[in-house]
């Protein structure tokens, strides 16, 4: 796994190298920066604007004069999470062959989603009480699965698109429910499960990127530098 910054750290890090120049703008960016630290540290139902304020070094006051609520605070700041944040550190276009790609989709994934696990947690929670925030979460979503079927040989001219994009949603959703099991509710079962093999992140990005490539590139034979998980799971899948 690379040393990838946390959501926190990239916006700390453009406000002092581009700090607005309007005093005002520069408050609200900091009320953003600790509305992502008290989201990541209590979550959202916990979370109080008090906190907020607190962590800000902001009366309630101020920040009432750029929020309406914690919602109105949480929903700008974990919207720029995932539109801004997730764009940013995506991994770059395919130049190797399509398993590396795809593995370093996956892999970047879960980096994205350990490194900010209780960011991805408020997504979840606060998707329930706002419909137009689940949206833009499905949609940024499905741009990332697009990202990563794009790096495969799948030639478009001869496939019915529409079974393609259903077999992106099933490959997406499995990557969804392992965060779900692994990161943001973590199931005990599924953790001793992948303890047998000694399984991390990066193992399982790994082997969920065997079930990819399968479906997409069936042709392709997995590279020999698996971990011991992906490694048995190839046993199964090419015989």
């Amino acid at each position: 796994m690379t040393d990838l910054p946390s959501f926190v750290h990239y916006l700390e890090k453009n406000l002092e190298q581009s700090p607005p120049a309007k005093k005002g703008a520069c408050t609200r960016e900091g009320i953003k920066i600790a509305t992502a630290k008290m989201l990541e540290e209590h979550g959202y139902h916990l979370m109080r604007v008090k906190d907020i304020t607190r962590c800000a070094g902001v009366a309630e006051g101020s920040f009432y004069s750029y929020f309406n609520d914690k919602k109105d605070a949480s929903l700008t700041t974990l919207s720029s999470f995932v539109i801004d944040f997730v764009d940013f550190v995506a991994p770059p276009e395919a130049v190797h062959a399509p398993f590396d790609s795809i593995r370093s989709a996956n892999r970047r994934w879960f980096e994205i989603c350990r490194t900010n696990a209780g960011l991805m947690r408020c997504i979840y929670q606060l998707g329930d009480e706002d419909v137009d925030f689940a949206r833009l979460v499905q949609r940024n979503t499905r741009q990332w699965y697009e990202r990563i079927s794009g790096n495969l040989r799948i030639d478009r001219r001869h496939s019915d698109n529409k079974a393609v994009l259903l077999a992106i949603y099933l490959m997406g959703s499995m990557m969804d429910e392992l965060v779900r099991k692994l990161i943001v509710f973590p199931d005990p079962e599924f953790r001793e499960l992948l303890d047998t093999w000694d399984a991390d992140d990066a193992a399982i990005a790994d082997a969920a990127s065997l079930v990819w490539i399968r479906v997409f590139d069936p042709g392709d034979k997995p590279p020999a530098d698996l971990s011991l998980a992906a490694t048995q799971l190839a046993k199964t899948m090419w015989p």
